[in-house]
């Protein structure tokens, strides 16, 4: 490099070697960011934070027991339920789980909702719980407030409200997690003494 008068000169060959190493680490980090998605929130939450709050949603031992109380009543009374329960839970897997609720297909969306509010009007009538029908009303309002909004919320609590009702009808045992978004595990989480 020439110096002139105690400075530097960088020419137009250093020039461009910087400006195509910004470039290079500017799309690099856009393209990685975009291909996984980065929570800044985690950055400004403790870890005590966040394992207090995944934590507030795992059943106790005895909580488990009234929810096999659940399964041994509600579950085996609407068992018909419970298998379209499991259904749309896994389906609901599959389209949200892992991140993925940041990129939906509203298509197949919008066709799991139709599809919903279609089975629940014929199925409702049917359900003798009280409980266990106001959650299908719920989830079947959710499902036509999908179909009109596109609104992700509405479909991450339809995932909560399936995955919650999986546990009450069924034998669903691939999460410790409650969500408490429905009515048929509520009172039950609610009798256990804390």
């Amino acid at each position: 490099m020439a110096k002139e008068k105690g400075k530097s000169k960088i020419g137009w060959f250093g020039l461009t070697l910087i400006s195509t190493v910004v470039v290079v680490l500017t799309a690099s980090s856009i393209f990685f960011f975009n291909l996984f998605p980065f929570d800044v929130q985690s950055f400004f939450t403790s870890d005590k934070q966040t394992t207090e709050e995944e934590d507030s949603g795992i059943a106790s031992e005895e909580t488990m027991e009234d929810v096999e109380q659940v399964q041994e009543t509600v579950g085996k009374e609407h068992q018909d339920i419970g298998k379209f329960v499991s259904s749309k839970h896994d389906l609901y897997n599959e389209t949200t789980g892992y991140g993925g609720i940041g990129d939906l297909d509203w298509d197949k969306q919008i066709e799991q909702a139709e599809h919903i509010e279609v089975t629940l009007e014929d199925k409702i009538p049917s359900v003798k719980n009280q409980t266990l029908k106001n959650d299908l009303t719920n989830v079947r309002e959710l499902a036509d407030q999908t179909m009109e909004n596109k609104d992700t919320d509405n479909v991450r609590e339809l995932h909560r409200m399936f995955h919650d009702l999986d546990i009450a009808l069924n034998s669903y045992n691939g999460s410790d997690k409650i969500w408490n978004v429905t009515e048929t595990l509520k009172e039950d989480v609610q009798k256990v003494p804390k």
